[in-house]
């Protein structure tokens, strides 16, 4: 028995779906657009009650919620594939805290700007809202940025390329852009671009973003 992913196309569910990909397992991909109409939402609402993607059914039908959850989840179930680093890995606690890090502090600041208006109605004050989240996420990118300026390998952790690099690469697409992501961290940047090279990733990137970054 396979998984079953629910996702959209350029959203949350991208890494997972490269994950799933990257330690070859048998998957079904079912679309499910979080802000789609209110039939879209049901659906997925029956998977996930707070309607969201990723949405993960294992293989023994229980269901796995949070992309950073599953990342850690997959990278541990299928060691074979050097997707993370192993508990006893110096390197572990770095995974884990920038995975983490990506997961609470900048993955909110995209749920902010997406629907400014899920969190305060009146619309004169979207403008305020969403130039608030983008300086923090800039802010936010900077920090992380210069935690690893002068890394050692062309990956986040080194040599290899894990599931930290994926999550970073699948967020630094998102808006502003490539370029903006470019400007604020330039050595989260380099790896990204490093992770962007493997034949896998390129393939899952095509399905889900545009040729231009």
């Amino acid at each position: 028995m396979g998984y079953t992913l629910y996702g959209k196309a350029g959203f949350g569910s991208v890494c997972v779906e490269a994950a799933l990909e990257l330690v070859g397992a048998d998957y079904e991909f079912v679309e499910a657009d979080p802000l789609g109409d209110a039939a879209d939402q049901r659906r997925l609402k029956a998977i996930n009650p707070a309607g969201q993607v990723p949405a993960l059914i294992l293989p023994d039908d229980r269901i796995m919620t949070e992309s950073a959850a599953i990342l850690i989840w997959l990278g541990d179930r299928y060691p074979q594939a050097g997707l993370a680093p192993p508990q006893d890995a110096t390197e572990r606690s770095e995974y884990l805290r920038w995975l983490l890090f990506c997961a609470s502090s900048i993955y909110s600041t995209f749920t902010l700007t997406d629907g400014p208006d899920r969190f305060h109605p009146d619309s004169r004050t979207h403008d305020t809202l969403l130039a608030n989240a983008n300086t923090r996420r800039t802010d936010l990118w900077t920090l992380m940025n210069d935690a690893f300026d002068g890394m050692p390998g062309p990956f986040l952790l080194g040599e290899r390329l894990s599931l930290l690099d994926v999550y970073v690469a699948m967020m630094s697409r998102w808006d502003p852009g490539r370029a903006a992501f470019a400007l604020a961290a330039p050595a989260l940047c380099s790896a990204v671009e490093a992770t962007e090279a493997d034949p896998v990733i390129a393939e899952v990137w095509a399905r889900n973003f545009q040729s231009e970054a």
